[in-house]
């Protein structure tokens, strides 16, 4: 049957768990028709920004040593970084990978520190920290306008932090696949925090070997990525998972929209980039337009370049004219970024999935289905999942609420 299985696999793999600001989450996963399990995850119920510590000069003076290509290969000693806490800060991730699973696998191992370690993500944890510290030493409320202003300072950093890191996580999955490697690559991302782990998805994952791409394989994977902060929901989607949360009165409000090769602006990008769309597909072959991996639709000098080399990026000059920004590839790794702000009065829950869901349900749909059985009384996440998956027959999906009121509601806690 090709791709595909005689009969489907199906045990469940079900999580649940609850934040410290009192975010319930649960997640259902089932392997079904395919011969592999191609997607992952992410559930990290706390995050932090991890700034580098310059390292003392060798002996020697000499720098880190470079390949013939000028990449810089993994230094030999690994970087020390000094952690900035980002309390209240939570995120969750599907990866619906295709054409192999290590795209998807790597990229639910690493995107939590591949996010830690930007620049803008650094200088985004100390704006959160100097804005609580400003807000707890005023003896007179702050100036709405001075407020509004930080705010925007903050929501614009962490956007381009977002879009950096997908960047930067396409860059080295590539570099996985070309045998370089990567500093400190498959990590457990707080490993040592006195997290809950009662579950085992509580840091993301559960314990496994390393993934290794084979021989023949050009994986690639959709990343659909929701952070909840004290102040918004973002959401960050390459791909054509989604995200979509419900509120007030399940008023189904999308945190995505699908990136398919026939949409105007998506198809006029893979044209200018040399390539072309038949059949709703790129070049006849990948459903999707934007994603990671899949790097034979991307310049490979510009997928190692980074988010260095993204556009607007001051470390960016451009020299050679004929390389394109990563956002110019046919295949784009760049997400799109979605903000709502919380309302504790409003907010009930959020849905984020692979596209099989959605093939069969409309974003209203599927949040009135999760809300009528929240409304029968149920209210194990896991359970709930697993009931939505089956019904529409999807291999993956979370949903995320807090108590009565999405994220905001400790009563039942």
């Amino acid at each position: 049957m090709g791709n595909l299985l005689g009969a489907p696999i199906t045990e469940k793999e079900t999580h649940t768990g609850i934040t410290k600001d009192g975010l319930d989450y649960g997640v259902s996963s089932m392997q079904g028709w395919r011969i592999h399990m191609e997607d992952a995850h992410i559930l990290q119920p706390f995050l932090y920004a991890e700034e580098k510590i310059a390292p003392k000069e060798n002996a020697d003076g000499g720098a880190a040593n470079t390949e013939e290509n000028g990449h810089a290969n993994p230094p030999s000693s690994k970087s020390k970084y000094e952690r900035i806490d980002l309390p209240d800060h939570s995120l969750y991730a599907v990866f619906d990978g295709h054409g192999g699973t290590f795209a998807a696998e790597y990229s639910g191992l690493n995107l939590c520190r591949v996010l830690s370690r930007q620049p803008k993500f650094v200088l985004y944890a100390k704006h959160v920290k100097e804005q609580a510290k400003l807000e707890e030493t005023s003896t007179a409320p702050i100036d709405p306008a001075v407020l509004a202003t930080s705010n925007r300072k903050g929501m614009e950093l962490l956007e381009a932090a977002l879009r950096d890191a997908f960047i930067d996580l396409d860059k080295e999955i590539l570099r996985e696949v070309q045998n370089i490697g990567n500093e400190d690559a498959n990590m457990s991302f707080g490993e040592n925090d006195e997290a809950d782990t009662s579950d085992p998805a509580s840091s993301g994952h559960k314990k496994k070997s390393h993934p290794e791409p084979s021989d023949d394989e050009d994986s690639g994977t959709t990343a659909v990525v929701v952070m909840v902060t004290p102040q918004w929901i973002v959401c960050a989607n390459a791909g054509d998972s989604r995200a979509v949360y419900s509120k007030d009165g399940n008023r189904a409000i999308p945190l995505s929209y699908d990136h398919k090769p026939d949409d105007e602006e998506e198809e006029r990008r893979i044209k200018e980039a040399g390539g072309y769309v038949a059949g709703g597909r790129v070049e006849g072959d990948l459903a999707v337009s934007r994603g990671l991996g899949d790097f034979r639709f991307k310049n490979g000098d510009t997928v190692l370049g980074g988010a260095a080399g993204a556009r607007g990026n001051a470390t960016n000059n451009k020299a050679n004219t004929n390389m394109l920004y990563p956002d110019d590839q046919k295949v784009s790794p760049v997400p799109d970024i979605i903000v709502q702000n919380r309302s504790r009065e409003k907010d009930e829950f959020i849905i984020v999935a692979c596209d099989g869901i959605w093939d069969v349900q409309t974003n209203y749909e599927c949040t009135k289905m999760v809300a009528d059985i929240f409304a029968e009384g149920e209210s194990d996440l896991g359970l709930i999942c697993e009931e939505v998956r089956l019904k529409v027959e999807v291999n993956f999906l979370y949903i995320l609420r807090g108590g009565l009121c999405f994220i905001f509601s400790w009563s039942e806690h």
